[in-house]
Order: C-alpha cells, then sequence, then structure tokens
C-alpha cells in the first residue's frame, strides 16, 4: 500500500510537473516574435501634407488649357502686368493669342495690340489690321478706331479710303474720335471726296460733344477760314476747350 501510495504521488508529481512546464516554462527562444508596424509606428497616424494652395495665375492657366478663352486673357494680362508673379510679355502674347484662338473677343482685340507694337514677339501689322477689322466687324467699335489709325498709318491710297470708311462706322456708333479723324480725312480730301464745310460742321458737333481733337481741329479751321468763315472768337473758345479736355497742342504756349 505505501508503494502504491509513493507511485501515485509520483505519478501526480510528474503530471503536475509537466503541465507546469508546458505552461509556464517555456524557453524565451520558444516565445514567437511580436511584429511591429514598419518605421517603428507606434499606431498614431501620420499627418498628411495639404496640397500647396494654387494662385490665381495657375489656377485660370488650367481653365485656359480646357479651352476657356476668357481665362487665357486673364492670364495674358497677368503675365503682361506681373500679377501673382514676375512679367513676361512673350507669355502675355501667347495667352491673348489662345484667347483669341478660342474665340473671346478681347483676347483678340488684346492680341492684335501686341502684334502692332510688337511686344513679346515681332510686329505683325498686317495681322493686328485683319483681327481689329474682324472685331469691328463684330461691333467692337474701339477695335474699329485702331484699325482705321493703323491702315492710314500705311499710307497708301486704298489704306486711306479703308481707314475713312472705318473712321466713319466708328462715327455712326458714337465714338466722337472717330468723327474728328473722318472729319479731318474729309477736309484734306484724302480717302474720298474733300468736303471742308461738311468736315468743319463735323468738327463742330464733336467738339460739342466733348471731343478734344474735334475743338483743337475747329480752332485751326476757325482760325484760316476753312470751311467757313474766319472766326477768331470762336477759334479762342474752341482752343481753351481743347486744352481743357486734355489737348496739350491747344494749350498756350
Amino acid at each position: 500500500m505505501r508503494r502504491l501510495a509513493i507511485l501515485l504521488t509520483a505519478t501526480a508529481c510528474l503530471t503536475s510537473c509537466t503541465k507546469q512546464t508546458d505552461t509556464g516554462s517555456t524557453r524565451p527562444d520558444d516565445v514567437a516574435p511580436v511584429a511591429e508596424p514598419a518605421g517603428g509606428d507606434t499606431g498614431t497616424p501620420v499627418p498628411v501634407e495639404p496640397e500647396p494652395k494654387k494662385d490665381q495665375r495657375t489656377l485660370q492657366a488650367e481653365k485656359c488649357a480646357e479651352g476657356n478663352g476668357e481665362m487665357c486673357t486673364s492670364v495674358g494680362v497677368m503675365w503682361e502686368q506681373g500679377k501673382e508673379g514676375a512679367a513676361d510679355v512673350a507669355k502675355a502674347r501667347e495667352f491673348y493669342e489662345k484667347g483669341c484662338l478660342a474665340n473671346f473677343d478681347l483676347g483678340c482685340s488684346y492680341f492684335a495690340s501686341v502684334l502692332d507694337k510688337g511686344v513679346g514677339g515681332p510686329v505683325d501689322a498686317a495681322k493686328a489690321r485683319e483681327l481689329w477689322t474682324a472685331q469691328c466687324d463684330k461691333g467692337n467699335v474701339d477695335d474699329c478706331l485702331s484699325a482705321a489709325n493703323s491702315h492710314e498709318a500705311v499710307g497708301t491710297k486704298a489704306d486711306k479710303a479703308t481707314a475713312r470708311g472705318l473712321y466713319s462706322k466708328a462715327c455712326t456708333a458714337g465714338k466722337q474720335g472717330g468723327c474728328s479723324s473722318e472729319a479731318r480725312l474729309m477736309m484734306l480730301g484724302e480717302g474720298g471726296a474733300k468736303d471742308q464745310k461738311r468736315a468743319r460742321s463735323m468738327f463742330q458737333a464733336a467738339c460739342d460733344a466733348g471731343d478734344a481733337t474735334g475743338c483743337f481741329n475747329l480752332a485751326l479751321a476757325m482760325e484760316k477760314g476753312v470751311g467757313g468763315k474766319k472766326d477768331k472768337a470762336g477759334a479762342v473758345a474752341a482752343r481753351a476747350k481743347a486744352c481743357e479736355a486734355g489737348n496739350q497742342l491747344a494749350c498756350p504756349k
């Protein structure tokens, strides 16, 4: 019995020792390693840097690339005037052309202007006249005057006739500067028939409407008696009005 009790005791000890070894005495080498996040991440979210804010020049250039002619023209102005970045007249010219090609009228007007002056590239007065005339035909009266001035500057008989017609178109649309210029060519008999009496009358109308050039030309006509009688007092008054309206040639020396 005592041997049986010892055997049972030994068996119980063996069982309990074995279980303890299985659950509590495992060697460190047998422990499965716990994977850590790459880069030593402790679980805290990594902040994402926000994208840099785009300026208007960049945003509008992107719209231009999508075919928005108004945005192309606006970007051109920024490049020409140095807004939101350095100025670059060649870039301005490039964007004005894009605006025009996208059928934005003001883009064509600005593109014509830089072509005529040779800003950001070579002079191309013929192309400028073509663009201005097209805009004039659409009803953009200021472009009628620009085209007329350019044609008159060429100086040929045909160009002066074209200029006179364009001045007349601007005058009919209410541009007094066009009336004064048409009357000047009419007074000289250039680009069409000479009619000094009518020309002087047109100068008077333009002057009455506040056009400085009309007042100055009216003063000259009155001083010399062209298209009507000499009128010294009227000439003095017309010169004063021209000077006041900004014509420096009419101001006293």
